[in-house]
């Protein structure tokens, strides 16, 4: 799926004339405020605060930053560098690749497709982070956000703790999983994990595998040991296949069945666990999920349609 909405403006000739391959600059802080394609940033690149920033087929040898409330549009781009995302900065990064880190800091939010993002990904008190048909190729760690995968693959580990929700769907992660007080819980559905996988302290709903009570789910495979324990919500572990150990503890309510567990299995349904499958809401992931695309949206225009409005970006 694509949320971009572009418009462009090609600003490439104004660009050739600032003479950005001069050796001097190679340190130079490029500020951006506006539209370019098809052009070299020899050297850092900014988007200051409050501004938008749209830029297509454009190679940054630098350092990004995103600052205060401003947003980042890339399509098609090379970053050789770190990108980082700052209070209420927003970054729309869709057929790129980042060799740096990707830092979110208090930022609104960054959404990743079709991209490459060649070291750790660390979001920080930040909306979200939403990729979608992405390699990650090393960590993906965020606190007190949002973290949505699919179609991914994760080279290291995937930790998440006080998120609002953990989505992780049709996604690859070679390392460890842990996922630890989110809020409205995680759906974990038609994924690999080759190494160890925790889920505790969970709200809401905590899907792992499963048909139900969220469709479109399925069997997750754990190449480790999966440890379910003290999930507050609604769990339901069902139909994953566990090379290791499962083991389930201190859950307020548990469905776990049909699991094929090499390992030692300590798993047992709680009693309570029958009657919430009926009580509880199925639409709590997949309402917020779309909440949050509907926000990737929405900020995605608003930042194309103010960098078309600034005009060229580098005049």
């Amino acid at each position: 799926m694509r949320y971009r909405k572009i418009a462009l403006t090609t600003a490439a000739a104004g660009l050739m004339a600032i003479g950005f391959a001069a050796p001097s600059q190679a340190s130079l802080t490029t500020f951006c405020d506006g539209v370019a394609a098809d052009v070299t940033v020899p050297g850092d690149l900014v988007v200051a605060a409050g501004k938008s920033c749209e830029l297509t087929n454009v190679t940054v040898n630098g350092n990004v930053t995103v600052r205060a409330d401003a947003n980042l549009l890339l399509d098609g781009a090379t970053v050789n560098g770190n990108v980082r995302v700052l209070a209420n900065g927003f970054a729309d990064v869709v057929g790129t690749e980042v060799t740096g880190n990707t830092v979110l800091n208090g930022a609104y939010g960054a959404y990743t497709e079709g991209s490459t993002l060649a070291s750790n990904v660390t979001a920080t008190d930040s909306g979200f982070f939403y990729s979608v048909d992405s390699s990650h190729a090393r960590n993906v760690t965020s606190t007190n956000g949002e973290t949505f995968i699919e179609s991914g693959w994760v080279t290291r580990n995937l930790a998440t703790t006080g998120d609002t929700l953990t989505d992780v769907y049709d996604t690859v992660v070679e390392g460890t999983v842990a996922v630890t007080a989110a809020e409205q819980g995680s759906v974990f559905c038609l994924s690999e994990v080759d190494g160890n996988a925790t889920f505790s302290g969970n709200g809401e709903i905590l899907q792992i595998g499963a048909s139900a009570p969220l469709t479109g789910c399925g069997f997750n495979v754990f190449g480790g040991d999966l440890n379910v324990t003290d999930n507050t919500g609604e769990a339901y572990v069902s139909d994953n296949v566990v090379r290791g150990a499962l083991t389930c503890s201190g859950n307020a309510s548990l469905v776990a069945d049909n699991n094929r567990v090499r390992g030692e299995e300590n798993c047992e349904a709680s009693a309570a666990a029958a009657a919430a499958r009926s009580a509880v809401r199925s639409d709590v992931a997949a309402d917020r999920k779309a909440e949050v695309r509907a926000d990737i949206e929405a900020r995605t225009e608003v930042a194309s349609e103010a960098a078309v409005e600034a005009g060229p970006a580098f005049s």
